[in-house]
């Protein structure tokens, strides 16, 4: 059984949906609010980040942890078994793991501003400024985490307008394409979902040691040996030193991670001209 992400609109009843699959499959289902809870462990959160988005070096290293942190938990996750999330746009984070049906859930603002003036007891001409508003951060919160555009149904497998189609039958769909072959399980899935844990596992390590944190690596692991790339910046009569150094100290801290028998290194190097 395969992993269902669905990424939705404040106010089209993505949670319903969710708790819909989770109860008909029997699998759990897990909200962003349990997966950013990991991300505060490592002191990084969504608020602290939303505070460096103007502050280019210290806001980029912030997103680079935040992300490996999420990263990791939902891989964890992951190999435990199939689950449900629901959030945004949450399969960003598990482009590794085959077979996870994307869902995106949208729904017309003017409805959802209807739901929010029940819920919330509110005007509507104040509901719907609250969903326009909650709408484009929700664009730019994306955009700054991922570089995509969230709304691109492109990124997804289905794309369900509940406003039409109620979450009932939205549910009767989602459980109707995870019975398709193109999600039945793999053979050698759960070695996938293993090695894409253990590749998180050594990138969130490489993120807080003190020797590693600040470089952007990308890491990937297969039957437990890792390879790791990324760049490096060096100057002057040092570049060469420099490289090697930074081999040295992410060979050191990404072997000594549970699970890695072997690892390799390829770092490009760019030149910093010196004035």
């Amino acid at each position: 059984m395969t992993i269902v992400t669905i990424s939705r609109f404040t106010m089209t009843g993505g949670r319903e949906l969710a708790e819909c699959v989770s109860e008909r499959l029997g699998i759990p289902s897990l909200s962003r609010e349990v997966i950013t809870q990991v991300a505060d462990q490592f002191g990084v959160s969504e608020k602290s980040l939303w505070e460096k988005l103007s502050q280019t070096i210290q806001g980029a290293r912030q997103r680079y942890l935040y992300l490996c942190a999420l990263q990791l938990a939902l891989a964890e996750r992951a190999q435990k078994g199939p689950f449900v999330y629901h959030g945004l746009a949450g399969h960003f984070l598990m482009r590794g793991i085959p077979q996870i049906l994307k869902v995106g859930i949208v729904a017309p603002s003017k409805q959802r501003a209807r739901t929010l003036m029940k819920r919330k007891n509110v005007g509507f001409e104040e509901a719907v400024r609250s969903i326009e508003r909650w709408d484009e951060m929700r664009r730019k919160w994306v955009r700054y985490l991922y570089g995509v555009d969230w709304l691109d149904p492109s990124l997804y497998d289905m794309v369900i307008n509940v406003g039409s189609i109620g979450v009932q039958s939205a549910c009767d769909l989602v459980i109707f394409t995870m019975e398709r072959n193109e999600f039945k399980d793999l053979p050698d899935r759960q070695r996938v979902i293993d090695d894409f844990a253990l590749a998180a596992k050594v990138q969130l390590q490489l993120a807080l040691h003190e020797r590693t944190k600040g470089l952007e690596l990308k890491v990937r692991a297969e039957r437990q040996a890792v390879t790791i790339r990324g760049r490096v910046l060096t100057t002057g009569i040092f570049r060469s030193g420099g490289r090697e150094t930074t081999r040295n100290d992410i060979l050191d801290v990404a072997s000594h991670v549970p699970g890695v028998q072997n690892v390799s290194v390829d770092l490009e190097e760019t030149p910093v001209p010196l004035e």
